[in-house]
Formats: C-alpha cells, sequence, structure tokens
C-alpha cells in the first residue's frame, strides 16, 4: 500500500470513528422529573427520597440505562406547599419529562397531579398514600400503602393484638389528604372491634402551634394510649409534652413520624412509641443490605425508609419504560404488567389501578433505634 493510500485509508477509518462517537452522543436521554418538600418541615425524608431515586438512576445509567439511553433527572422543590407543587410540576411538564417521581406528602401530590394529569405526564410516587387517589382509573401510580389500609390495619393491631381499649388521636390537618384518612380509617375499624376513640385533636403545623392545650385536651378524657398523625418533628414536641404532663399513656404513631429527627428530638419520651409502615427497614435481605451500605459510603448517613423506597421505584420506572423504549406511551400498561417486581425486601405489586399491594409492618423504636416488631398481611 503506497503511503497516501495508507494515509487515506487512516483517515476513512477516524472518520468511522467520528461519526460513530456523534451518532452515539445524539442519542437523546429519556427525560424524568422529581419533586418533593426539598426545604419545608418534611425536609429530611424528602431528601432521603431524593437521594435514593438519584442513587437508581446511577445504577440504571452504569447499567446501560434505557435501552442504551441515559437517564437525566431533573429535580425540583415543591416547598412543602399545594402552590408550590403545582409550581414545580408546571416546570417539569415544559422540561419536556417523560414521568414524574413524586411528591413526598398526599397534599403536595394532590396539587402537582392536577398540571402532571393535564399535560398527560404519568405520575410514580414511593410515599403519597392518601386513600383519595385509591382505586381510580388516571395516571397516578404508587408503590407504598394506602392510608386505608396503614389506618385498618393499625386499628387491628393496637386493638385487637396489644389489647389497648381506648385510645385518643391528634392529628396535622395541613396534611388532610393523608391525615384524614387515616384518623377516619382507624377509628371506624378500632370502633368495630368494640375499642373507644375518646377525643380526636387537629392543629396546624404551618402555625407553629402551642401544643400544651392541644396535649390537655387529648389526655384529659384518660385515654390508655395516643395515635399522633404528624411529622417527626410535631411528633416528638407532643410526646415531651405527654411525659412533662405525667401521662404514662402509651404512643402510636404514623408512618410520617418514622425519621431519624424524631428520636433526636424526641429522646427518651420516644421509647416504645410504634408506628406503622409500609416498609420493612430491618429486613434482611441482601439488596436492601447492599443499598444501605452502598447509601452510606455514598452520603455519609445511614438511610431512612424514603431513600429505600425512592430507589426501588425508580428501579420499578425504570423496568416499565424499557419496554416502551423511553417513551411516555403505554407506559401505564407496562407498569402494569410488571407482575410482582422484585423490590429491595421483596415484590411489590400492583393493582388494576396502579395502588400497591403489600405487607405492612410495625416498628417500635427501642434504645434510639428503629427496630420492627411485626409483619402485618392486611386486607382491608
Amino acid at each position: 500500500m503506497s503511503k497516501l493510500k495508507a494515509i487515506l485509508f487512516e483517515t476513512a477509518i477516524l472518520l468511522l470513528i467520528t461519526v460513530q462517537l456523534s451518532a452515539c452522543s445524539s442519542i437523546s436521554p429519556v427525560i424524568l422529573g422529581f419533586s418533593a418538600d426539598l426545604t419545608g418541615k418534611q425536609s429530611e425524608p424528602s431528601l432521603n427520597l431524593r437521594d435514593g431515586v438519584q442513587m437508581a438512576v446511577d445504577d440504571i445509567n452504569a447499567s446501560g440505562g434505557i435501552n442504551g439511553r441515559q437517564i437525566k433527572l431533573l429535580v425540583e422543590d415543591d416547598m412543602g406547599t399545594p402552590d408550590g407543587a403545582r409550581a414545580a410540576e408546571k416546570k417539569l411538564a415544559d422540561s419536556g419529562v417523560v414521568a414524574v417521581i413524586g411528591h413526598y406528602t398526599s397534599d403536595q401530590t394532590l396539587a402537582g397531579l392536577e398540571v402532571s394529569s393535564s399535560k398527560g405526564i404519568l405520575m410514580l410516587s414511593a410515599t403519597a398514600s392518601t386513600s383519595v387517589l385509591t382505586g381510580k382509573k388516571d395516571l397516578f401510580f404508587r408503590t407504598v400503602a394506602s392510608t386505608q389500609s396503614l389506618g385498618q390495619g393499625f386499628a387491628q393491631y393496637v386493638c385487637q393484638t396489644l389489647g389497648v381499649p381506648s385510645i385518643a388521636i391528634i392529628y396535622d390537618r395541613d396534611n388532610a389528604s393523608y391525615s384524614m384518612p387515616m384518623m377516619e380509617a382507624f377509628t371506624d375499624k378500632f370502633s368495630t372491634f368494640g375499642c373507644k376513640v375518646y377525643s380526636q385533636v387537629e392543629f396546624s403545623s404551618t402555625t407553629s402551634p402551642d401544643f400544651s392545650p392541644l396535649v390537655d385536651k387529648l389526655i384529659t378524657p384518660k385515654p390508655d394510649a395516643v395515635f399522633i398523625i404528624a411529622s417527626p418533628a410535631d411528633a416528638a414536641v407532643i410526646a415531651q409534652i405527654i411525659n412533662l404532663k405525667h401521662s404514662d399513656v402509651r404512643k402510636f404513631a404514623s408512618s410520617t413520624a418514622q425519621s431519624n429527627i424524631l428520636i433526636q428530638n424526641g429522646g427518651k419520651t420516644v421509647e416504645g412509641m410504634e408506628i406503622i409502615i409500609a416498609f420493612d427497614v430491618n429486613n434482611p435481605s441482601s439488596a436492601l443490605q447492599e443499598f444501605k451500605s452502598n447509601f452510606q459510603k455514598r452520603y455519609a448517613v445511614a438511610p431512612i425508609f424514603s431513600a429505600m423506597e425512592g430507589y426501588e421505584t425508580m428501579q420499578m420506572l425504570a423496568a416499565a419504560l424499557k419496554k416502551t423504549g423511553g417513551e411516555s406511551k403505554g407506559l401505564s400498561d407496562a407498569l402494569l404488567s410488571l407482575n410482582d417486581f422484585q423490590g429491595l425486601t421483596g415484590s411489590i405489586r400492583l393493582d388494576q389501578y396502579g395502588d400497591a399491594i403489600r405487607p405492612l409492618y410495625i416498628l417500635r423504636v427501642n434504645q434510639g433505634h428503629f427496630e420492627t416488631v411485626k409483619t402485618l398481611n392486611f386486607t382491608n
């Protein structure tokens, strides 16, 4: 081969490589959105949720992405308000997202869904359990049990399993789409079993309430226990005030209270508190243990339940997107076709409406840690 032919041959090879690399780099990413309360009262679980989703995105991209397409995650702060959720959702929709993971709280989920649904964008939530969205053929899917399941399952456990004859409930009305269905489901089932709900005390977390008179109202009827439906910070304050008033009532809380903040702020006053949740943070599965280890290495802090739920929810969304080639068309059917998707602790099954069917768990605060004390295979 002459020198000129060799140069021409090498040039052609370089051109071919350049074209191939250019073609690879021009493959459009799959754009997904994420929104939650990153700066408000629920920032700790929301930030954990975001970090869990981001870890899943990075793992999926490292394994080839969605049929060769990388995932690009756009993150928005809904600021813990319905208006903030709508604004965040609109921004994500305008950015061309294929689907959205969010929001952390039920009220913000409902507000954000107004926007995403109107744009034909599917929303998948790892944490929004409001029964308001149960049993509907829509663009909302979730990997968490509903408030109806949580409330009724907890009532059966407290009344029948533990034999607690009476209880008083305090709840945050600012997340009404979660707290009200939870309280109603618990109250109805608790009463059905012959146990008594003495009082239902509401408060607004956004107004920084004085909890002392509210706790007086809560414990004056002398219930055997109290059920706190509130954020970790508020649940810790309520527990402290109950102890200051020398009340020895048993303490129970909803899943919204399960956080490191509850233990850090509540200290000894939350020891023995029992919480119902839809994810077993202490499951010994190798997948969960590996996730915990990787999360700790990456963020230098142990993950809470929302990080774990976020990770497996993103993995589930990716599995569905692989069926649609990363497109929104057919995504609802693709999610429903993932029969018994394997999450971090076991299978996640969706019913025909996109609502998760999975066990419930009772956690107890023991020496500054959450221990799993019971699994509830509850069906309502």
